[in-house]
């Protein structure tokens, strides 16, 4: 069975992006648009990876992988941070919380890959 990753962007067009690179490679994508939204989903869909943007309104990123990190339940799931702030204090305090690694924005599908397929195995 595909490894399950969980998609959290408020973007539309990057979240069509990542999603369909993630199923080109055979894995199931289950997504959040948002943090309320991924926090509710990651206990429901118990994914394998959660993909997550850190810059989003109401509830962040960092917000959601601190959530995540801190219930026995899913606090094994690895989390990667997308975002365009990789030098500005949100990337550090997503390390503060215990994000796993990060994808810089702008990126490319070989980019995206590579950093899943550090936490899962390939498809196929």
């Amino acid at each position: 069975m595909a490894a399950k990753i969980l998609v959290v962007e408020d973007e539309p067009d990057i979240m069509r992006i990542i999603t369909h690179a993630l199923t080109a490679s055979g894995y199931q994508v289950v997504h959040a648009y948002g943090g309320e939204d991924a926090i509710r989903k990651v206990k429901a869909q118990m994914p394998d990876l959660v993909l997550t943007d850190l810059a989003m309104p109401k509830v962040s990123g960092v917000e959601v992988i601190s959530a995540i990190k801190k219930d026995p339940e899913t606090q094994h799931i690895p989390i990667v941070a997308v975002t365009a702030h990789m030098w500005d204090g949100i990337a550090q305090s997503a390390g503060q919380v215990g994000v796993d690694g990060f994808i810089s924005k702008p990126f490319n599908m070989k980019q995206l890959l590579a950093a899943v397929e550090k936490y899962l195995p390939k498809p196929g």
